[in-house]
């Protein structure tokens, strides 16, 4: 075996043996230095695509105004039906045709006595310029031993991108393209054993769950997407940003200065919260931010992780969209709160609420206890669990509170509204809706408070949802809400009979009403259960 040979059998045993791309062009230069003894080597990879081409490799006598080259879709169209080692001679006139005068012009001046086209699949992978400046042309056997070397290279080099792909693959988040949950802990696991001084920042978006069930799922997307993007915009070359949870973003930043670090994660949340969204949004979207450091707050991986998810418990404690550094003394974060437990805990609130609303109409406050009353009876009748019933009794209580803010000509008016009061009238769900976000666990009514003016057929308001779109306990709130409005005394009107009240209910059933919650309703008056 001649030495040529041994270079290509050791060049082959090296690459078959590694899945590092980098160490394929290494080794390619390496052997193609001894091979074809050039005055310089010049190699361009499309890693990503085929019509981009970067610089990956260059050595020896050899210059280039930019690290990358877009050949034209001819001249790579007329490359995949030639031989792959293309020769500065009149045999290549038509490809060489095929550059601009600007590219033409840089062959000339280099010097290139040739070039090698890296294929794999007829698709061109890269390109290998060869120069020389005696003009020497490369002999049949160094031609022979070049194609051996740019086989062996294409599909190693193949293979290696195939691999990098399915890792890059594995530690993405698919819909963000942010790191994901698994790779955090191992960057964190690896920061700390190294023992190198780290920030970690977890941004949790507030009432995620609740923007799902309004706006959908879809929507939800849309949203932790937009993050993302905002996100990346803040990041320097040495930060890294996973998606953690699902409406939780994590972000590890090198050094331990704390306040760098607070005004680093205002800066995100002012992008998101300005960023724009859509016009029928209920609230404004806020981002409650915990942040810890390695090793001054924490001393391991473990405490490091935990810590910052402390602090982020205790921050929505404190109220949402509040950013909190962990402090040594935080108490371990609850888990699973019971609802009745947590309704305990805000009742004081919510009836200082009602009374507010009393004051100002004792309507609202009375209408507010018999729809709560009528929509438990009807969810007990669909056998709906402990916990869903105590969200119907609270959303019953709370659906009306937004009204506090309604100007007291309009909330007692006696007339027909105008257009523009009825419009300001139903501004009373929307802040309804932003009073109960600020109300300590109670956010769960929302969905159920939101929708108890959508109509069936989907001309109800504030965002025109249809049949099953809305939440089960929205639509059990409607049902009970106008049954209230019809048979309740007013100052400006009698109370309707109870059957007139059932005929309407009948009569709207399928539009404004759903029809198995009103068959349903009926027969519990019908039964006696139900009782003006």
């Amino acid at each position: 075996m001649n030495a040529q040979e041994n270079l290509l059998e050791n060049f082959l045993s090296h690459i078959i043996s590694t899945l590092d791309s980098d160490e394929i062009f290494d080794r390619m230069i390496d052997t193609l230095r001894n091979l074809l003894r050039p005055d310089g080597l010049l190699l361009m990879y499309g890693e990503k695509t085929y019509h981009v081409y970067h610089i990956t490799r260059h050595w020896g006598d050899v210059s280039f105004e930019k690290d990358y080259c877009s050949p034209s879709d001819s001249f790579l169209a007329k490359l995949a039906s030639r031989d792959n080692y293309i020769p500065m001679d009149q045999t290549s006139e038509d490809i060489i045709s095929a550059l601009t005068s600007r590219q033409r012009r840089w062959l000339s001046e280099q010097d290139v006595t040739g070039f090698y086209a890296l294929k794999y699949h007829q698709a061109v992978i890269g390109f290998l310029f060869i120069i020389d400046h005696e003009h020497t042309p490369l002999s049949p056997a160094q031609i022979h031993h070049l194609h051996r070397l740019a086989r062996y290279s294409s599909y190693a080099l193949r293979n290696a991108n195939l691999y990098q792909n399915a890792y890059r693959t594995s530690i993405t988040d698919d819909l963000t393209s942010l790191y994901n949950r698994k790779h955090a802990f191992q960057c964190i696991e690896n920061y700390c054993a190294e023992n190198r001084d780290a920030t970690l920042i977890l941004l949790d978006i507030d009432d995620f769950r609740l923007y799902n069930e309004l706006y959908s799922v879809k929507e939800g997307d849309n949203l932790i997407h937009r993050c993302a993007q905002l996100i990346l915009q803040e990041l320097s070359d040495t930060d890294m940003a996973f998606r953690f949870g699902a409406d939780e973003f994590m972000i590890l930043r090198e050094g331990c200065d704390i306040d760098a670090a607070k005004e680093f994660t205002q800066r995100i949340v002012e992008r998101i919260t300005h960023s724009p969204y859509s016009t029928d949004m209920i609230w404004d979207i806020t981002i409650t931010c915990g942040i810890s450091a390695f090793p001054t707050i924490s001393k391991d991986a473990h405490s490091f992780l935990h810590n910052v998810e402390q602090a982020v418990y205790y921050g929505k404690l404190e109220g949402k969209g509040c950013m909190a550094v962990y402090r040594h003394g935080m108490e371990d974060r609850s888990q699973n709160p019971d609802i009745r437990a947590a309704y305990e805990r805000v009742a004081p609130t919510i009836y200082a609420l009602t009374a507010a609303i009393d004051a100002k109409d004792n309507y609202t406050f009375i209408h507010s206890m018999n729809v709560s009353r009528y929509a438990v009876t009807l969810a007990e009748s669909l056998d709906m669990n402990a916990n869903e019933i105590e969200i119907i009794r609270d959303a019953g209580m709370l659906h009306d509170i937004g009204k506090i803010s309604i100007p007291e000509n309009i909330l007692k008016k006696t007339t027909h509204l105008t257009n523009k009061e009825y419009d300001i009238m139903k501004t009373h769900v929307e802040n309804s809706t932003k009073m109960i976000r600020y109300l300590p666990d109670m956010d769960y009514v929302i969905p159920a408070v939101v929708g108890h003016h959508e109509r069936y057929d989907g001309k109800g308001y504030p965002r025109g949802l249809a049949g099953e779109e809305i939440p089960l306990m929205a639509r059990i709130l409607t049902i009970a809400d106008c049954f209230d409005a019809m048979t309740a005394r007013r100052p400006y009107k009698q109370p309707m009979p109870v059957s007139y009240a059932v005929s309407e209910l009948q009569n709207n059933s399928g539009t404004q009403f759903d029809p198995a919650l009103v068959t349903q309703f009926v027969s519990l008056i019908y039964e006696g259960k139900i009782a003006v």
